[in-house]
């Protein structure tokens, strides 16, 4: 599952989920929108955070990476 689409259905603003894991809000708006991936550190609690649903998986297939 893709963050935007995870955020959507739990109801999560972008500025929310930055407090979340204490990085900015544009920071947040760059992962939502594929311009940058978040670092492995903030994978790993976006996966705990969405219980799986948001794996590196999802971000090798939006960044390309095989």
């Amino acid at each position: 599952m893709k963050l935007a689409e995870w955020l959507v259905t739990k109801g999560i603003r972008q500025a929310d989920l930055s407090r979340m894991l204490d990085v900015t809000q544009p920071t947040v708006h760059n992962w939502v929108n594929r311009k940058a991936p978040p670092s492995s550190k903030q994978m790993m609690k976006l996966y705990q955070m969405s219980k799986g649903k948001v794996g590196l998986k999802d971000w090798c297939e939006e960044f390309g990476v095989e």
